[in-house]
Parts: structure tokens; sequence; C-alpha cells
């Protein structure tokens, strides 16, 4: 899976990258735009990592279009759905106001992102 996620990372960083370009901004104006760093942009546009859910669509939003004119046309559906899942786990987090609660999540993502043992 490393190998399509890196390919999916230099689609959405050439897509970004070009909406930018093709507005005339830089870097640092895309990210006070969105509220995000601006080696993010920078990171994104090099394919090291991608934009989470919630960037994407501030994105799209900024640049005024689907969140999928980013996306790789044909997107593999169960990394459709990881994307899905993930986005929602962050707005389940974002109302999350107890500190004891988050460190519980934080405890059971740690735990789930562990190798299984004895098996």
């Amino acid at each position: 899976m490393g190998t399509m996620m890196s390919s999916i990372r230099k689609i959405i960083g050439s897509r970004i990258k070009a909406h930018r370009k093709s507005r005339g901004l830089t870097q640092s104006a895309l990210a006070e735009a969105i509220e995000c760093e601006v080696a993010s942009i920078g990171r994104y546009e090099r394919a090291e990592t991608a934009p989470d859910g919630e960037q994407l669509i501030k994105m799209a939003e900024f640049f005024e279009i689907s969140p999928m004119d980013l996306l790789p046309v044909k997107i593999d559906v169960k990394l459709q759905a990881v994307l899905d899942l993930r986005s929602e786990l962050i707005d389940l987090v974002r109302t999350i106001n107890d500190p004891g609660q988050l460190e519980r999540l934080i405890g059971v993502a740690k735990e789930s992102t562990q190798p299984e043992r004895g098996r």
C-alpha cells in the first residue's frame, strides 16, 4: 500500500500546486488562507505527506472546486473508506473537551496501532 499512497500523494500535491500557481499564489498565501503552516503546503506539494480531510476541504473551498478535484480520478474504495473514517474520527475528537477522555482515546489508538502479539 506504500507505493499506492506515494502515488496518491504525488497526484494530490501536483494538483494543489497547479491550483495555487494558476491563481498566482505563494505557498505562504495559501497557508494563510487555509490556516495552516507554510511548511505543510511545501510537504503536500513535494508529496512528503498528504493533507488530512479537513485541510483538503479547506483548500477545495478556497479554490472553489470539489475536494474530489484534488484527488486521483480513480480512488481505491478501501482507501476512500479509510479517508472517510479518519475524517469522522477527527470530527469526533474535536468535540471532546475532557483531558481524561482524550487520554483514554489516545491509549486506544496507540493500542490499535501496535502489531498483534502471540498470534
